[in-house]
């Protein structure tokens, strides 16, 4: 078992709050906080996190099925494990092969990744990265034309779907990057109206829409 598997095997991991302690520990402060913080008072990120609270399993003893697995199909692709990796901008941040490496063990899960526009590294490698099915998550910013050029890039590229995101008309307001002196990226992100109908229609021949 190599050093870097010993690090997150049992004991010393078990659980997903092991991980981010790990990653505290780790990881430069100001790395740290872009991953784990949200936007201002960071209420919607707390209620992201309790809403896991509104579900559980039910175990159902006595009850014999033929088959047992986890396979679903999403937008007509089949995928082993029901869960996309969802994209997270500046990758390379949390380790050099950033993207890459993510998509690749995504792939190595039986499952999809979703690349940001705020990429470390090239859409062409991070889709050759990966067997599974690979989703480019798209900010309409530059205009029309920079995003109609990018979308032809991705499909280009090979990946299976399209993720617009139409509510970020300005960069959140992040409060630990601030203290940190952390600031990429303040997108301010003109959308002109019929931004996303184009991304939803014929514009994107090829190209799912999610």
């Amino acid at each position: 078992m190599s050093r870097a598997s010993r690090e997150v095997a049992s004991p010393r991991v078990v659980n997903i709050e092991d991980l981010r302690q790990l990653a505290k520990r780790r990881l430069p402060k100001a790395v740290f906080d872009y991953v784990d913080g949200g936007a201002e008072d960071e209420s919607t990120l707390r209620e992201n996190c309790r809403a896991f609270c509104d579900f559980t399993f039910r175990p159902r003893q006595a009850v014999k099925f033929p088959d047992y697995n986890l396979r679903t199909t999403v937008l007509g692709m089949e995928i082993s494990f029901p869960a996309f990796l969802a994209p997270v901008g500046y990758s390379r941040l949390m380790h050099p092969g950033g993207e890459v490496v993510a998509a690749a063990a995504a792939g190595a899960a039986g499952t999809g990744y979703t690349l940001s526009t705020i990429s470390g590294h090239k859409l062409e490698n991070v889709r050759a990265a990966t067997k599974g099915p690979a989703w480019f998550q798209l900010y309409l910013v530059g205009g029309r034309g920079s995003s109609e050029a990018t979308i032809e890039r991705a499909r280009n590229a090979g990946f299976n779907a399209l993720v617009v995101t139409v509510d970020t008309p300005i960069a959140g307001m992040r409060e630990r990057d601030f203290r940190n002196g952390m600031i990429i990226c303040r997108m301010s992100l003109s959308i002109p109206a019929g931004s996303f109908l184009f991304c939803a229609t014929a514009e994107c021949r090829g190209l799912r829409t999610s």
